[in-house]
C-alpha cells in the first residue's frame, strides 16, 4: 500500500475495548514504511493509547485494519499504527456506523440485472468489511434477493452488488435489511 491509495481517504476508527467509534475523519498522510496513517489531532477527543480497528474507504476497495493509537502528538497529527489488514474477506464481526444515502438502481432476476425505471432510496445504518445494514421501505425484499446499489461518497460513488441475508426491525413503513456484499467497486467523479 502506498500514500496515494490512502491519503485523503475516509477512516472510521473504533476502540476495540468498548466498541465505540473514536474518530470519523480523513487520513492526512500515510507512511508505508511504518504502516501508519496520520490523522488531524482534532479528530480525537482524548489523546491516549487505544487498541483499534479501522475501516478505510480506499480508492478501489474497503479495508479493515487492526492496530493501535499511542496518543502521541506529532505536529498537529496523531499516528494510527494500522497493523494487519483485510480486504473484504470473510465475515468481519466489527461493524462501523456509517450513515449514507443510496439508491438501488437494479435487481437481479435469475442472475440477470434488471435496471429500475425509478431508483429506490435507502439509508445505510452500518457497514463491515463484507456487509451492510440498510433501511428501506417495508416489504421491498425477501431473504435471498439480490440487487445493485449506489452509495454517494465525497470522491464519487461506491457501487455494490448485494444479497439480502436477514430482515429485522420491521414496522408498517420500514425494515432493516442485512446484506452480504457480493461485489464492490468505487467510481471516482
Amino acid at each position: 500500500m502506498n500514500e496515494n491509495a490512502l491519503k485523503n481517504r475516509r477512516i472510521l476508527i473504533k476502540n476495540m475495548e468498548n466498541g465505540k467509534i473514536i474518530a470519523d475523519t480523513k487520513i492526512v498522510r500515510f507512511d508505508s514504511l511504518a504502516n501508519a496513517a496520520y490523522i488531524s489531532a482534532d479528530s480525537l477527543a482524548e489523546r491516549k493509547y487505544y487498541s483499534i480497528s479501522a475501516f478505510v474507504f480506499a480508492k478501489e476497495c474497503l479495508y479493515e485494519f487492526f492496530g493501535t493509537i499511542r496518543g502521541v502528538l506529532v505536529g498537529n497529527e496523531i499516528e494510527v499504527s494500522l497493523g494487519k489488514s483485510k480486504e473484504k474477506e470473510d465475515r468481519a464481526k466489527t461493524r462501523y456506523p456509517v450513515t449514507m444515502g443510496g439508491n438501488i438502481v437494479g435487481v437481479y432476476i435469475e442472475d440477470r440485472l434488471i435496471k429500475l425505471r425509478k431508483a429506490m432510496h435507502i439509508q445505510t445504518i452500518n457497514m463491515s468489511a463484507n456487509g451492510i445494514l440498510m433501511q428501506a421501505d417495508s416489504g421491498c425484499f425477501q431473504i435471498g434477493d439480490r440487487f445493485y446499489l449506489n452509495l454517494k461518497v465525497e470522491e464519487g460513488r461506491i457501487e455494490l452488488s448485494c444479497q439480502i441475508v436477514r430482515i429485522q426491525n420491521s414496522d408498517m413503513l420500514t425494515e432493516e435489511y442485512g446484506c452480504r456484499i457480493k461485489e464492490l467497486s468505487i467510481e471516482r467523479t
